[in-house]
């Protein structure tokens, strides 16, 4: 079986007032299917500086901006719509529908229904964007400041299941950033040049979300934290980096992720296209091209979908979007998008996002609290962290097992506790102390190590099972969205930028003058039953 790698590499006033800013809250949809548009794009009309919808098409623009302000909400497929901000809601989210723009099938570019004749036109679309990437992005040095979150999201009620919680959790571990990320230019080495580093203008974790430390241990790619077949690195780094890492279009002549592998060389060889339509972004049409894996690249454990979208006229590529999925999996093992929008003759990044699929096995499982031994009595009293199923302790000789120097102990009873519904008394035959002497041994000050106990089949007063770990299954996501562009614009000198090899939390914050220009585009939280 394959394996799957990813390849990594006055201020308080300040942060009060870029963290409380009031903000309009809204959805986007589909005017048709009523489903949310995914990362749109919410531009500030007069100021080219905006945000983007989240994957349930919610977004926040400061209030400050209403008076004055217009959006443009674009969307590739979507016709762009323009709205006041006066004429938003302020103490509810506004709802704001948008239509599908007049896609076509291309005549030109389509001339028959056959599969095995459409597969070598759109290759060679593709071929040509790749061979233009130095051509249609810049290649002088230029920056983006944005909002960057990493979070973790349930996947199914696994974790809903091992919480006391009437709220759905749909968020965990929220993290968000304001950010700068400076760029040498698409002909430098995003990896190990010193010239593409990253300033971190603001960050914090957001508390009013839920934090699970047992869901941010490293990955440890066998039990505690891990994704089938896939193994992510366990060293070091930050979520940021890993997001940045995945960008095979940035990155086109290194290693990203499987199977895209060295994007310039790879990514024709191990896939099949197919030009599914015209598609337009504003009124730019693009060739809407889908693909998949070649199963001889992949294996039989292997699948991967996706679809990419390039421009007819420049075939500059739009919108990248990658799906990794194992053994016919439902939901995928890992999933890519990567947008980049045109600026005058240049494209430059949108947004790009980065989400896989992990196990981890939950801390807060039932469990031993604590054992005492009296030897008076001959007896150990031991504390459990939950409520005891009275019943399970039935058949006490075969569920609690006692040793001593590896030799078994004969249990004769055990008891419980009419006022502590936690402890349970465990009395062992005396006769079983005597053989292996015991008299004498109680008087060694060490004794109390080689007990040991296996305790089995007894359950908490929910049914769980004595140290069995659930298994919680989670996605972790990481997102940045670019706010504002700034072209031909050189890295700074003697600034902290982020260490790489760091967590964020860990990094240096570099105050930003026109902090109020750039905003959290915080996820809306979500109640059981809404």
């Amino acid at each position: 079986m394959k394996k799957i790698y990813f390849f990594f590499f006055a201020f308080n006033f300040i942060l009060g007032s870029l963290f409380s800013q009031e903000k309009f809250s809204c959805t986007v949809l589909d005017i048709t299917t009523k489903k949310p548009v995914v990362y749109a794009t919410v531009m500030l009309k007069k100021i080219n500086r905006g945000t983007h919808a989240d994957l349930n098409g919610n977004f926040e623009i400061p209030l400050r901006y209403k008076k004055t302000g217009i959006i443009r909400i674009s969307s590739i497929g979507y016709k762009t719509k323009e709205i006041k901000l006066s004429t938003l809601k302020r103490k509810s989210t506004n709802i704001i529908y948008v239509s599908p723009s007049n896609n076509y099938l291309s005549e030109i570019v389509v001339k028959t229904t056959k599969k095995k004749e459409r597969q070598p036109l759109a290759k060679q679309i593709v071929r040509k964007a790749i061979e233009n990437i130095l051509e249609n992005y810049p290649t002088e040095a230029h920056s983006y400041i944005g909002y960057y979150r990493d979070y973790q999201q349930p996947v199914g009620d696994s974790y809903q299941k091992t919480i006391k919680s009437e709220e759905q959790i749909k968020y965990l571990n929220v993290n968000e950033a304001i950010l700068e990320s400076f760029d040498d230019g698409f002909d430098s080495d995003k990896l190990k040049s010193k010239k593409n580093q990253t300033l971190l203008y603001k960050y914090r974790t957001n508390k009013s979300f839920v934090q699970d430390s047992t869901l941010t241990v490293p990955y440890d790619n066998k039990s505690k934290k891990y994704s089938e077949s896939v193994y992510i690195t366990p060293l070091g780094g930050n979520e940021l980096n890993i997001l940045q890492l995945t960008n095979a279009v940035r990155n086109y002549n290194k290693m990203s992720f499987s199977f895209t592998n060295i994007f310039q060389k790879d990514f024709l060889k191990n896939h099949t296209f197919i030009v599914k339509r015209i598609i337009f972004s504003d009124k730019i049409p693009l060739y809407e091209i889908t693909f998949s894996s070649i199963n001889t690249k992949t294996s039989n454990d292997y699948a991967a979908y996706g679809s990419i979208y390039i421009s007819k006229q420049e075939f500059a590529i739009h919108k990248l979007n990658y799906n990794l999925y194992y053994k016919r999996k439902k939901n995928p093992q890992y999933s890519i998008t990567i947008e980049y929008r045109p600026k005058k003759d240049k494209m430059y990044l949108n947004y790009i996002t980065f989400n896989n699929f992990f196990k981890a096995t939950n801390g807060n499982y039932f469990k031993i609290d604590k054992t005492i031994f009296d030897p008076k009595k001959n007896s150990f009293i031991v504390s459990f962290n939950r409520q005891l199923y009275f019943d399970s302790l039935e058949p006490f000789r075969r569920n609690f097992k006692m040793y001593y120097k590896n030799e078994r102990l004969k249990v004769i009873d055990v008891n419980t506790f009419d006022t502590n519904d936690r402890t349970v008394t465990i009395h062992i035959d005396k006769e079983s102390l005597t053989k292996i002497n015991f008299e004498k041994e109680k008087y060694n000050p060490n004794y109390g190590k080689y007990f040991s106990f296996e305790i089995e089949n007894i359950k908490d007063i929910n049914g769980f099972i004595i140290n069995q770990r659930a298994s919680i299954k989670m996605n972790q996501y990481r997102e940045f969205f670019v706010q504002e562009v700034f072209e031909n614009k050189k890295i700074p000198l003697q600034q902290n930028f982020i260490d790489k090899s760091l967590p964020l939390s860990k990094s240096i914050i570099t105050p930003l003058k026109l902090e109020n220009n750039y905003w959290m585009n915080t996820p809306l939280k979500v109640k059981k039953g809404n």
